[in-house]
């Protein structure tokens, strides 16, 4: 992927319903600063299966 650069991240963890909003500024945090610079954040999970986190952005300098 010469034009983008994506970060996955992955738990097995408890999880969580993504639909439910929480309190917390991570996630919503995560968005802002991603959308700024023209990319994207994906968030899959479920309670008691783990949680993906996906942020693609825009690669700088490529050629």
């Amino acid at each position: 992927m010469e034009d983008q650069v994506t970060l996955d991240v992955r738990d097995d963890g408890a999880g969580f319903d993504p639909a439910r909003r929480g309190d917390g500024f991570g996630l919503t945090g995560m968005l802002q600063r991603v959308q700024r610079l023209a990319g994207t954040l994906a968030v899959e999970s479920e309670p008691g299966g783990g949680t993906a986190i996906s942020a693609s952005l825009p690669a700088i300098g490529a050629t």
